[in-house]
C-alpha cells in the first residue's frame, strides 16, 4: 500500500503523506503572467487527489528572466491575489502550496541582451555576457522580493529554482561558472547566491518561513567533484534551516522510457548522512518504485509528468486501481501544448481525438 495516510512532519510544515507534487511547468498561463480557470482547476484536481504539497511550475521573478511566454509571473504585487485564489483552492483539500521562483539566466525569451554567470557563447549564434556584481544584487533581491509577495498571498513557502540549467543551477555547476569572483571556484563561492537568497528571504519573510530548493543531484562536467561538493551543500543547507532539498538531474530528459527512480542511489546515499529532509524526483512511475522509495533513506516522494498523465495516479493506486502509471515519459508534454491549448498530455489529446471520432 502506498502510504496516503502516513503524515510527515518537516521543521516548520506537516504534511498528511510524503507525496509532493514537483514543478512541472504548465502552459496554461496567459502571456500576461497569470493563472487561468484551467490552471486552478489542475491545482484542484491535484490537491483532491491525496497529493500533500504542490509545488507550482517555476515562476518568474524579474522580468530579463523569463522562461516561457505563458510563465506565471511574481515579479509585481498585480499578481499577488492569483497566488492566494490558487493557495485557498488548494488548501480546502488540506494539502499545502509552495510556489517556486525562478531566474532563466540566458535562457530568457523577453530580453535581447543575454547574461549568463560567466561569458559564453548560446545558441543561434547569441552571445551571453558575464552578469556584474550589481547584475547579482539585482537577480538577489528580485527573489527576495518575490518570496515576501508570495508571503503575503497566504502560501505555504517558496521553492528555490536551482536545477535544470536555469540560472542558480549554473552558479552552482563548474560546467557553466568560471567566475573568479567571490560568486565562483569553489563550492562555497558557487552556492553564494543560493545561500545569500535563503538567508535574505529568512530575514523579510520570518525565520519560520518555509524555503525549500530544488538542485541536480549530478552534472555533465566532473560528476564524482560534483557529488562531494553537493555535501557541502546539504550542510549549508541546514544550517540555513532549508525546509527540504529536492533532488533532480541534468538528463531526465534523455532517460528512457522504460528506466525508474533515475537518481535513486546517490539521493539515497545523501539521505543518509543528513537528518535534513530531502526529496527524490524522477522516472517514479509505479507503486513498486514508491516502496523501493518507502523503504530506503528518502523521506520524501515527488511526483511530476506521471501527475501530468494522470493527476489522479495516487487515487488509482491506493483505490487499486492501477499499480502502475501510464506515463511512458515520451516528454510530449512539452510539445503538445503548443499545438494544441490547454491539453498536456498527447494520451490525453488521443482520448479526445477518439471521442470525436466517436460522435
Amino acid at each position: 500500500m502506498i502510504p496516503i495516510d502516513k503524515s510527515t512532519k518537516l521543521k516548520h510544515l506537516n504534511l498528511k503523506n510524503p507525496f509532493i507534487r514537483s514543478a512541472v511547468h504548465s502552459f496554461l498561463g496567459d502571456t500576461d503572467g497569470f493563472m487561468t480557470d484551467v490552471e486552478y482547476q489542475m491545482y484542484n484536481d491535484l490537491a483532491a487527489n491525496h497529493i500533500a504539497l504542490i509545488i507550482s511550475g517555476h515562476c518568474c521573478v524579474l522580468a530579463g528572466g523569463l522562461a516561457n511566454k505563458e510563465q506565471i509571473r511574481i515579479d509585481d504585487d498585480k499578481y499577488i491575489p492569483q497566488f492566494t485564489k490558487a493557495a485557498e483552492i488548494i488548501h480546502k483539500h488540506n494539502s499545502l502550496f509552495m510556489p517556486q521562483i525562478n531566474h532563466a539566466g540566458p535562457r530568457a525569451i523577453d530580453t535581447d541582451e543575454y547574461y549568463d554567470v560567466s561569458e559564453c557563447d548560446l545558441r543561434k549564434d547569441r552571445h551571453a555576457a558575464a552578469l556584474s556584481m550589481e547584475q547579482i544584487e539585482t537577480i538577489r533581491e528580485s527573489f527576495i522580493a518575490a518570496a515576501y509577495r508570495l508571503k503575503q498571498a497566504g502560501v505555504d513557502g517558496v521553492q528555490i529554482h536551482a536545477a535544470h540549467s536555469y540560472l542558480l543551477s549554473r552558479f552552482i555547476d563548474e560546467t557553466f561558472n568560471e567566475r573568479t569572483d567571490i560568486y565562483g571556484g569553489n563550492i562555497e563561492n558557487r552556492f553564494r547566491l543560493c545561500a545569500q537568497i535563503i538567508s535574505g528571504i529568512k530575514e523579510k519573510c520570518g525565520a519560520d518561513f518555509p524555503v525549500a530548493i530544488k538542485i541536480n543531484n549530478d552534472t555533465n562536467a566532473d560528476d564524482r567533484k560534483y557529488a562531494y561538493d553537493m555535501e557541502y551543500i546539504i550542510r549549508k543547507c541546514q544550517e540555513l534551516d532549508v525546509e527540504f532539498i529536492e533532488w533532480s538531474g541534468v538528463d531526465f530528459l534523455s532517460k528512457s522510457r522504460t528506466d525508474s527512480l533515475y537518481y535513486f542511489d546517490r539521493i539515497n546515499s545523501f539521505a543518509k548522512h543528513t537528518t535534513l529532509p530531502i526529496s527524490i524526483v524522477g522516472g517514479i512511475k509505479s507503486i513498486e518504485d514508491i516502496e523501493k522509495i518507502q523503504n530506503s533513506n528518502i523521506p520524501l516522494i515527488s511526483l511530476g509528468r506521471a501527475l501530468i498523465c494522470e493527476p489522479d495516479i495516487l487515487t488509482k493506486f491506493a483505490t487499486g486501481q492501477s499499480d502502475k502509471s501510464l506515463c511512458v515519459s515520451c516528454n510530449r508534454c512539452f510539445a503538445v501544448p503548443h499545438l494544441h491549448k490547454n491539453i498536456r498530455c498527447v494520451l490525453h489529446w488521443k482520448k479526445i481525438r477518439q471521442t470525436q471520432k466517436n460522435k
